[in-house]
């Protein structure tokens, strides 16, 4: 075991006296404006009296500081001394804003009059944080991180005016001084990467959602032992992967999704812990960590036009965008295990495909499954793929036909709904659409801008008792949302309808190039009677569309 060693320190004292590097394999920029508001508020609510902001972990690696845990707030503070420098060359204080500069950001050699930097980022943020803010210069911002430190730049330029408005220059530099001195930091340093994960590990109870994602990669590189270069590789590239693709943000779901598809359903807050009870040495944590390898599996689940759908049939991917549509996630251990397991079988897949979205739907219409167990159930079927006990489509509704809703229960329950949410109804009325017109372009009726979800009876009617004479207002509030008053039309023909009553609305109707649409034109009024009679129309074409 190495050596621990703890001392406190001013973090702008510790960030003038140190050269810190974040180390490859650390998360990006993360905080919002938000976050740097509340750390500002809480140092002027404090101020001039001592505030400790918590710990920082680093590892010594001779030449710097790796920072294994503080980067936020250490990046944080590193802005405020930029902001600063920027700010009194604003004012004519050239000096004064170099010497902010020399002591907090950049440290002149002298020998060949190069500067280095006190603090460099990771190598996804620390080009953009040199040119863009270090040196001022006109760089494109290419990352969600990029803006976030666009963002806490801004408003600690904003806040350092205000103190300067307000305070004058002594008390802007009083300020410097008080982040110098007494915003306290504890720091602990180690001489070896484990030792570092392992104080990590145990200072680390935030709580918040991407510190549990930090909390699993420092326990893996913890067990990698001496494979613990392999672990950080595996996992920087299996992060890279997600974060170019969508988000950081998406890695903790990524890696729920995949851990609950191997080892049944994982809540968000059990996952660190059944890791942990799980992961016991460096091979499995070495097997865990390469999760880049199925990364391209998430990316495609999360993106129907990713060039992953090139080798299989346009049905497959067209599925994923109904899934994406309805913005249903509970299914994705199953379609990670299904893309993993099954992406030689291209037939077996479509199919599997076409089984979720069926199910997905007639469990939206008929709720017998609440979105929980659901999800436990996409979870323990994936399981039972990874395990080899599941290898065909059939097989796999042998497993949940039981869990399904059966053709009564969807037929019976599609013909009294009423949805409440207009994306969900605008794919059910676009399937349905598509159902009896199927050599109709659909792309435009995806596109709200385009084309509307139109309430036959409105949503706010004109004049209700002079205009729709059937319904009463208890009446109305039953049957303006039921699907069979629900259809879609060009948004230039329903902003000349308005919400007036039935008859002027037929007109335009029948002018309409959608077929669910022109036929609400051949029904002579429109009462309760009418929406039922359609509504049981439509229930019937929904049993061929989502048949299983």
């Amino acid at each position: 075991m190495g050596r621990i060693n703890f001392k406190h320190d001013g973090i702008g004292h510790f960030l003038s006296d140190k050269f810190l590097k974040v180390p490859l394999y650390q998360r990006s920029f993360a905080r919002e404006k938000e976050n740097v508001k509340e750390l500002f508020d809480d140092i002027t609510n404090s101020y001039p009296d001592e505030y400790f902001v918590g710990t920082i972990v680093v590892t010594d690696k001779g030449d710097c500081l790796e920072i294994v845990d503080g980067q936020q707030r250490l990046v944080t503070i590193s802005l405020f001394f930029i902001a600063v420098k920027d700010f009194l060359k604003k004012v004519g204080e050239v000096e004064k804003a170099n010497a902010i500069e020399g002591e907090f950001i950049l440290k002149q050699n002298y020998r060949d009059e190069e500067k280095k930097q006190r603090l460099a980022l990771n190598d996804v943020d620390n080009e953009f944080y040199v040119k863009a803010l270090v040196r001022s210069e006109s760089v494109d911002s290419s990352r969600a991180s990029h803006n976030r430190l666009i963002n806490a730049y801004n408003f600690l330029k904003d806040y350092i005016e205000s103190k300067y408005k307000s305070e004058g220059l002594d008390g802007l530099l009083n300020l410097v001084d008080f982040l110098k001195d007494k915003l306290l930091i504890i720091i602990v340093s180690v001489s070896d990467d484990v030792n570092a994960f392992t104080v990590f590990e145990t200072l680390n109870d935030r709580g918040l959602i991407l510190s549990q994602t930090d909390l699993i990669k420092n326990y893996l590189f913890n067990k990698g032992g001496d494979r613990i270069g392999e672990a950080k590789d595996k996992w920087t590239r299996f992060t890279g992967a997600i974060e170019s693709g969508i988000s950081e943000e998406e890695m903790l779901n990524y890696i729920r999704y995949y851990w609950s598809s191997k080892h049944g359903l994982t809540r968000e807050k059990e996952l660190y812990k059944r890791i942990k009870e799980k992961i016991k040495n460096k091979n499995q944590s070495i097997t865990f960590s390469n999760l880049e390898k199925n990364s391209e599996i998430y990316l495609a689940i999360l993106n129907p036009h990713h060039t992953f759908w090139n080798n299989f049939s346009h049905e497959c991917s067209e599925y994923i965008a109904e899934l994406l549509e309805l913005r249903l996630t509970q299914n994705r251990p199953l379609l990670i295990a299904l893309l993993e397991i099954w992406r030689d079988k291209p037939k077996e897949l479509k199919k599997a495909l076409k089984l979720i979205v069926s199910w997905s739907v007639r469990n939206l219409i008929t709720g017998t499954i609440g979105s929980g167990t659901l999800e436990k159930e996409f979870s323990n079927q994936a399981k039972l793929i990874n395990e080899g006990k599941i290898n065909m489509a059939k097989e796999l509704l042998d497993s949940v036909k039981n869990l399904i809703p059966t053709d009564d229960q969807f037929q019976n329950a599609f013909e009294i709904a009423t949805i409440s949410k207009a994306y969900i109804a605008r794919y059910y009325l676009r399937k349905l659409e598509q159902a009896y017109r199927i050599t109709l372009e659909l792309e435009p009726i995806k596109n709200p801008e385009k084309v509307n979800l139109e309430h036959v009876l409105p949503e706010n009617p004109t004049n209700l008792q002079k205009d729709w004479p059937s319904f009463d207002e208890n009446l109305h509030k039953t049957y303006y949302r039921r699907i069979g008053n629900l259809t879609l039309l060009d948004k230039k023909m329903n902003s000349d309808i308005g919400n007036g009553p039935f008859e002027g609305k037929k007109a335009v109707y029948k002018e309409s190039e959608l077929q669910i649409t022109k036929k609400v034109a051949e029904y002579d009024d429109w009462t309760p009677s009418e929406i039922e009679a359609r509504q049981k129309e439509l229930a019937k074409k929904a049993l061929e569309i989502w048949k299983i």
